[in-house]
């Protein structure tokens, strides 16, 4: 179990209170986390994160850069693949990650503009 997040922040219940998650909510969470944060950055898990932020409108190849990087950070989150990346927009350049687990899946979209 984990406590959602919404806007950088704790997402309250009706009580007040951290909402806690789990089950595919838990999952999808955990998968955005490591694509959003630019991997390096997260002081206690250094190994967190992703390289997705260093795409800009000019790399070749974006597509397939987006899907290895997406891969690369979702490597330690196993029950979660990676079934596509589509890069789109100049500034900033949006990838989306379409995300797949037993029973379900959804798109994740990771803004590339460079800045931490």
């Amino acid at each position: 179990m984990d406590t959602a997040l919404a806007g950088g922040d704790f997402s309250l219940g009706a009580n007040g209170l951290p909402r806690g998650i789990s089950g595919e909510e838990e999952l999808l969470q955990r998968a955005a986390i490591r694509l959003r944060v630019p991997l390096g950055r997260f002081a206690f898990q250094p190994t967190l994160g992703s390289r997705l932020y260093t795409l800009r409108p000019e790399t070749e190849d974006k597509d397939a850069n987006a899907l290895a990087m997406a891969q690369e950070a979702l490597r330690e989150l196993p029950q979660v693949w990676v079934e596509s990346a589509v890069c789109s927009g100049t500034e900033p350049l949006i990838a989306r990650i379409q995300l797949a687990w037993e029973g379900g899946g959804a798109e994740i979209e990771v803004t590339c503009d460079g800045d931490i």
